[in-house]
């Protein structure tokens, strides 16, 4: 019979009948726990208690892994005086990342990895799309809750001997049998690792989570290929025909649409008409095709990454971003250093905050000399979710146009048909696209707000092309989808069959011959510039002249790691390439005056350039500002600074993103 006292207070007679297992079968106890511990997270991570009880059952070998792997961990805790908070602390930790995983899978088709840390700071300024305020709030009330709970635990936690030599043996033991585990999986033969991670959800849910994870904390960059050396590099690279240069030089407009793609390849939806009649005419008309990308749902900026450098991310590591990574440290070759060499100017254009995905850094370290965001933009308005209409990028690709004597590249992101859909459902402004998805009724409403937004981003791809045809100066224009968006969606539900396809389509403005072909994202530049007859750089005569042998991801792998890796080989020695000083702005925010009303501390800024983000500062400090109609800045100062020392005060205008970091500043002027 329990006494009274276990009655009363039964969590406390469980965590002594713990502590007493944990005083007196500790190898088991924490066996038993880390067990518990990996089919849960399984369970979390797969949304299903019956799908993480198969995954032991029909991948052993994969669940091992992850077991001793969480008890290699857990183990550590036994090095410790206060051994039952350790033990507590690593279990929670492991837990709450699995937790995480199953949330952000609700969210996004791409799961949690390590690198996923990197990009918080861009994360930062997008929860709002994501969370509602009450959900905000309770994750933060759910980590303030967490740190007080730890603090106490481990106030309240007794010192206990620290048995080193059973610590030492289950910690061995159980590191050992990870490595063990893991060497016999696909991660120990590395001809196949590029091809089991080339699907990231599918790699987690043929691995499990805690496997992956792990991976993606390790697996970084291109690794050496065995057949790296000088003699290999320079012997590929010598067998490289030279191209003449090209008779004409069109401006070029790459534009990445944001999670755009026809919805007419998808089997079971019904739209009462089509939501992008003129991407397809322009598809019907021009060279056009299915486009392999490296993401489903999200992961924008390695789309971006293989489109505009040319590289595989099938070389790199497991969910690794390049932007975040070596882009970070090493400038490298790009589409737009190519075409720098003929004589381009290259532009890169969003309408989002500078800072997502690090691009006001990246951009420089492939080339760019000048980036519009968001930032830099006045005709923007938004959707009902918050993010930019497209409509605004006609006037920014016009004006990147015009500021240029000689020829263009222009790369443009687009962002209105970003996640996430469930939200502003109810405020559709396109009432006569009427959608069905018999599938999916659930995700029916969403899904109509997803085709409102791809049904306006099409009308601006209708006014850009419209505006571009009357321009006297040849253009191109390359337009693609990104990634599918973050709908659940299968390849069997789709009629081209593979949810890592998009298309393409090239555009121009004079008469080019129509050659469709299916590509890879890695190859469109080079076949963009193939149909121009440009082979400018390294990479993109690698593209169009062996594409077609049987060596030729052998021999991409083998440029890649010398270029960002190795000796760089094929520049001879030396990575000929620096981050350029990249403008921010088309053209530069100029200050021409200011005037400060001492009667109610006002102070007016006149100038060029001026947006809704541009902030007044006056000796480094900021100040809230506002931009009136005429586009004037004013910002109240309760106090003129104190020329003590006989030093003026000096005013400047900062464009600063939606977290806070200054993207540019502007030369000072001094009020005397």
């Amino acid at each position: 019979m329990p006494t009274a006292a276990a009655k009363k207070k039964p969590f406390k007679a469980l965590t002594q009948k713990l502590n007493g297992l944990l005083d007196t079968h500790p190898v088991i106890f924490t066996a038993i726990l880390a067990f518990l511990l990996t089919l849960l997270i399984e369970m979390i991570s797969r949304h299903s208690p019956w799908k993480g009880l198969v995954f032991v059952f029909v991948h052993p070998i994969n669940f091992l892994a992850n077991y001793f792997i969480v008890l290699s961990t857990v183990s550590l805790g036994h090095f410790f005086k206060k051994r039952n908070f350790f033990i507590t602390f690593l279990s929670l930790l492991w837990l709450i990342a699995g937790t995480v995983n199953g949330v952000m899978l609700f969210f996004r088709v791409t799961p949690f990895g390590t690198i996923d840390f990197a990009l918080i700071p861009t994360a930062m300024g997008i929860f709002s799309v994501y969370l509602e305020i009450w959900q905000m709030v309770l994750a933060g009330v759910l980590i303030l809750l967490f740190i007080a709970g730890m603090v106490v635990l481990y106030i309240r936690s007794r010192k206990q001997p620290v048995k080193i030599r059973m610590a030492a043996v289950l910690s061995a033991a159980s590191i050992l049998l990870a490595v063990g585990a893991y060497s016999v999986t696909v991660v120990g033969h590395e001809d196949k690792r590029a091809e089991v991670f080339a699907n990231i959800a599918d790699a987690y849910g043929n691995y499990g989570f805690v496997y992956c994870f792990c991976t993606g904390a390790v697996d970084r960059g291109v690794h050496e290929p065995d057949f790296y050396s000088k003699p290999a590099v320079n012997w590929l690279v010598g067998n490289l025909k030279d191209v003449p240069e090209p008779a004409s030089r069109p401006n070029i407009i790459m534009m990445q649409l944001e999670s755009f793609f026809d919805v007419g390849y998808l089997d079971d939806v019904e739209v009462e008409k089509t939501p992008i009649p003129n991407f397809r005419r322009i598809r019907e008309t021009c060279t056009s095709g299915f486009l392999s990308v490296p993401s489903v749902g999200a992961g924008t900026a390695n789309t971006e990454f293989e489109v505009l450098s040319g590289m595989n991310l099938d070389f790199f590591g497991m969910g690794e971003y390049p932007y975040k990574t070596i882009l970070k440290e090493e400038a490298c070759e790009s589409v737009v250093r190519d075409l720098k060499t003929l004589g381009y100017t290259g532009t890169a254009i969003h309408n989002n905050t500078g800072t997502f995905y690090g691009r006001d850094q990246v951009f420089a370290q492939l080339g760019f000399d000048n980036f519009t965001s968001i930032e830099y933009m006045t005709d923007v308005d938004f959707n009902p979710i918050g993010w930019a209409r497209d409509r605004c990028l006609t006037g920014e690709i016009l004006k990147a146009l015009d500021a240029t004597q000689g020829r263009d590249l222009i790369f443009t992101i687009t962002v209105q048909g970003h996640g996430k859909y469930q939200r502003g459902v109810d405020s559709l402004e396109t009432e006569d696209l009427d959608v069905t998805w018999a599938s999916d009724p659930e995700e029916e409403g969403a899904f109509a707000y997803y085709v409102s937004q791809l049904a306006e981003t099409d009308e601006f791809i209708g006014e850009l092309v419209d505006a571009l045809s009357r321009r006297a100066e040849p253009v191109v224009l390359v337009m693609y989808g990104d990634h599918l968006p973050s709908f659940d969606i299968g390849s069997d539900e789709l009629k081209n069959g593979d949810i890592f396809q998009t298309e393409y389509v090239i555009w121009a403005n004079f008469p080019m011959e129509e050659h469709d072909e299916d590509l890879e994202a890695y190859q469109l530049s080079a076949k963009v510039l193939q149909e121009l007859d440009m082979a400018p750089g390294l990479l993109t005569k690698y593209h169009q002249q062996m594409k077609d042998t049987e060596d030729y991801l052998d021999g991409l792998e083998l440029l890649e790691y010398d270029m960002l890796y190795g000796d760089f080989y094929c520049f001879g020695g030396e990575n000929p390439y620096t981050a350029t000083d990249l403008q921010m702005g088309v053209e530069p925010i100029v200050v021409t005056g200011a005037e400060f009303d001492p009667a109610d501390g006002a102070v007016y800024v006149t100038g060029r350039g001026f947006t809704d983000w541009s902030v007044i500062t006056l000796n480094g400090r900021e100040y809230e500002t506002t931009r009136l109609e005429d586009g004037t800045l004013t910002a109240y100062i309760p106090r003129w600074p104190d020329r003590t020392g006989g030093e003026n005060p000096v005013l400047t205008v900062r464009q600063v993103s939606a977290n806070g970091e200054t993207l540019s500043e502007c030369v000072g002027i001094v009020i005397e």
